[in-house]
């Protein structure tokens, strides 16, 4: 029995959701129908928290939270080495992306993480707003008139103090991820890897385009936009450009209606703006390229401002013409009801890997890693038509994608397709030669057509690359065995179990093979630490009933047998059966020896030993 590895991902798995909050936006919207028709900032407060309740966009990553070592593991010291994956921040592997209080409490997400830094620039824009104040003053002396500009000392200090702290936040960031930048693929975002000027500006400003419309109109939601998502646009005539054009008009009609607007308008228009913008300029590549094509989780402050933008746009409208009052209110509680019956829709495809991946697919069918990762549900389910055809999709639409290929081969080799499988497995190791699991896997492959030497190779080269892989060194003890190297085997096992002592094939095999060589002294020694360490494992304990037959100690090797095949329930073999017929056979209860013969025939009726020993009693 052979282990084999998928491939681990290692890129960010940004992937977020639109969060429900009916109840608490309908009992709003009631109180804001409820109001008098005095228009002020108390209801664009209340409509602004309410269309915030209903857009707001919240970040959920399993291999974050579910696999995160930092999150499972007893040391609760290690998270402030490691960015939010686990893995260690001054690594070029990481993303840099540094949020311990996440780690610690899943509540304080945005205290340093890089969209929350960048609340405190609109904070001081914030505070230029509502306190800077322009007056005319005229001279007494030329009667010229001049525009004067005053700032209190108090806000002067708020300024300063809150610079200071974005400062220090960004040279503390600096120094833990160890005073260098993240190394991105081009496959995490193309058009940052662009080596053409047009194309990287225009792909970029493509994707401002969508981030907007995302806004406006969450339809097209997708746990990942890498790899192929968004097409670059490479020539003037894309159509895609005319959006950008688009967008900039609406951005020069905007910034018109502001310029023209009354002073307490206006205010309240750049404060939201800000907000709309200043937060997403982390992610705008504008600054240093970013590890994502478009993350629906940098919109969730931003999102903020936007909604701040509607509820000032329906208080001006309301004001404009008190006789639309009804008619504004309603098409309001109209668009929060559309918002969360989207809200509610979404959650749909947050119950399963399955239909979040399916969903990812209707969304961005070019994306190589969302049809990697139908490919792994599709193998989760048995159907490996499907897989096989999702995993060579995923390779076509991207040539380099080595972690595909090595699961791809693992399909292959299962269906005993051995030189397919060799030939993705040897592309995968050619693309990334550090990449133990395809190293491992060929050595499978290689073992499975007898080339025991190559094998060999390909397992000591993925113990060169992962040194403490114990899934490796199983496997490698099983070739020896095939060589029959039982020393070798046996040191390759004990070295996989002292890696990983709950190895439960490691210790089955060991356990197994002392038995058949004779080696009863040594396997009777290691037992009592196996099942210690792995009491309720049915292959190991079938293994330890083996051995206690042997040594006639009936009722322990019955004890076993019988617990074995509880554990192993459906699971059940007909050698499971046959097994403890032996034993009774042997120990002369005939009877129960028939009953268990005919239970592994009724599994296998072909099964010879058990056909051959139930005739041997008949007779």
């Amino acid at each position: 029995m052979n282990i084999v590895l998928d491939a681990e991902e290692a890129n960010e798995f940004g992937i977020s959701q639109l969060v429900p909050s009916t109840t608490r936006s309908l009992i709003f919207a009631v109180l804001l129908i409820e109001q008098d028709h005095q228009y002020g900032l108390r209801r664009e407060d209340i409509m602004t928290q309410t269309f915030f309740m209903q857009h707001k966009l919240i970040s959920k990553n399993p291999q974050a939270i579910v696999n995160n070592k930092d999150v499972i593991s007893e040391d609760w010291l290690s998270l402030f080495d490691n960015d939010f994956w686990g893995t260690n921040i001054k690594s070029n592997l990481s993303h840099k992306s540094y949020r311990p209080l996440t780690i610690l409490s899943f509540r304080l997400n945005y205290i340093i993480s890089e969209n929350g830094i960048t609340i405190l620039g609109f904070c001081i824009v914030y505070e230029v707003v509502s306190k800077f104040h322009v007056f005319k003053k005229q001279s007494t002396d030329s009667k010229k008139t001049y525009l004067l500009w005053h700032i209190n000392r108090r806000s002067w200090t708020r300024i300063a103090v809150v610079s200071l702290a974005a400062i220090f936040l960004l040279y503390g960031r600096w120094l833990i991820m160890g005073g260098i930048k993240p190394e991105f693929k081009p496959s995490n975002n193309p058009a940052a890897f662009s080596t053409d000027l047009f194309t990287k500006v225009a792909t970029f400003h493509y994707i401002y385009f969508l981030n907007f419309i995302l806004l406006v109109w969450p339809q097209w939601l997708c746990y990942d936009w890498s790899m192929g998502c968004i097409p670059l646009i490479e020539s003037v005539l894309d159509y895609r450009l005319v959006s950008v054009t688009l967008l900039y008009l609406y951005g020069f009609l905007y910034i018109r209606t502001i310029l023209k607007s009354g002073e307490s308008s206006k205010r309240l228009m750049i404060l939201a703006t800000s907000l709309l913008i200043i937060p997403y300029l982390p992610a705008a590549n504008i600054l240093f390229p970013v590890g994502f094509v478009i993350a629906e989780r940098i919109l969730y402050l931003p999102s903020a401002g936007y909604c701040l933008l509607i509820a000032i746009s329906i208080n001006k409208l309301c004001c404009t013409n008190k006789k639309v009052y009804k008619v504004v209110i309603t098409a309001y509680v109209f668009l929060i009801s559309i918002y969360s019956l989207k809200s509610y829709r979404r959650s749909f495809d947050w119950q399963s890997e399955y239909s979040l991946f399916i969903n990812g697919l209707s969304v961005c069918p070019l994306n190589a890693k969302v049809r990697y990762n139908v490919a792994k549900v599709a193998d989760a389910r048995q159907n490996t038509t499907w897989a096989l055809l999702e995993y060579k999709e995923a390779i076509t639409l991207y040539p380099e994608y080595y972690q595909a290929m090595n699961n791809l081969a693992n399909l292959l080799k299962n269906q005993k397709q051995f030189d397919e499988a060799e030939f993705y497995l040897r592309k995968a190791v050619s693309l990334k030669e550090d990449f133990p699991a395809a190293w491992m896997n060929l050595g499978i492959v290689l073992a499975n057509t007898k080339r025991f030497h190559e094998s060999e190779m390909a397992y000591l080269k993925a113990l060169r690359y992962r040194r403490n892989y114990p899934d490796c060194l199983y496997n490698l003890g099983n070739l020896y065995l095939e060589m029959n190297n039982t020393d070798a085997a046996s040191v390759s096992w004990f070295a996989a179990i002292s890696i990983n002592p709950k190895h439960a094939y490691a210790w089955t095999n060991l356990i197994a093979m002392l038995d058949n060589t004779g080696q009863t002294d040594k396997a009777l020694e290691i037992i009592p630490k196996a099942l210690d360490e792995l009491p309720e494992t049915p292959s190991l304990i079938f293994a330890i009933a083996n051995v206690y037959g042997r040594i006639n100690q009936f009722e322990l090797a019955e004890a076993h047998f019988k617990k074995a095949i509880e554990l192993f329930n459906h699971k059940v073999q007909a050698i499971h059966f046959a097994n403890i017929g032996v034993l009774y056979h042997r120990w002369k209860k005939y009877d129960l020896a028939k009953l268990m013969y005919k239970r592994a025939l009724q599994i296998d009726p072909m099964f010879k030993s058990a056909k051959k020993n139930l005739a041997l009693l008949l007779n």
